[in-house]
């Protein structure tokens, strides 16, 4: 760990990552039976059969916790830097947190907009987490299309419903 700059050890990585898990089934239990809702609602073209999000939403969690552990525990960023993308990683995990409570609760336009500031949020996280660690950069870039394709999925259902 030290050769990545990172100040803690293998234990601090994986509660790290159970948090931000955590953090993901608390949102979708907040939001209530998100299957249910998501199959009545009129979708649009492309959209996925629901247990492909089961699928998705675990590993994007797994490494958005890794790209933040990085960046939280690095030891090697200038303090400006590294406190601009700790507030940057809080903020689209708390946007993300809120996304499903609003638009699984019919608050479809709030969602979008919810959204749409998630997808700026994380592709500033992507650009100041270069800056510290490449690699945790990387591993948001998976987090960054499936959330443009939400977008797209969100845009669709605010205007079939």
């Amino acid at each position: 760990m030290q050769r990545l700059g990172i100040k803690k050890g293998i234990f601090s990585l994986i509660i790290f990552i159970v948090i931000v898990e955590l953090l993901g089934s608390l949102s979708s239990a907040f939001a209530g039976n998100i299957k249910l809702k998501y199959n009545i609602l009129n979708l649009p073209p492309l959209s996925p059969p629901d247990y492909i999000f089961g699928i998705v939403w675990p590993i994007l969690y797994f490494l958005i916790a890794i790209a933040g552990y990085l960046i939280i525990f690095s030891n090697r960023a200038p303090n400006r830097v590294k406190t601009a993308s700790s507030i940057l990683f809080w903020l689209q995990l708390f946007l993300n947190f809120i996304w499903s409570i609003v638009f699984f609760n019919e608050h479809y336009i709030w969602g979008l907009i919810i959204i749409l500031i998630l997808d700026i949020v994380v592709f500033l996280c992507i650009v100041f987490f270069r800056r510290i660690n490449r690699l945790a950069s990387n591993l948001l870039v998976p987090y960054l299309i499936w959330i443009l394709f939400a977008t797209y999925l969100t845009i669709g259902v605010a205007m079939l419903n």
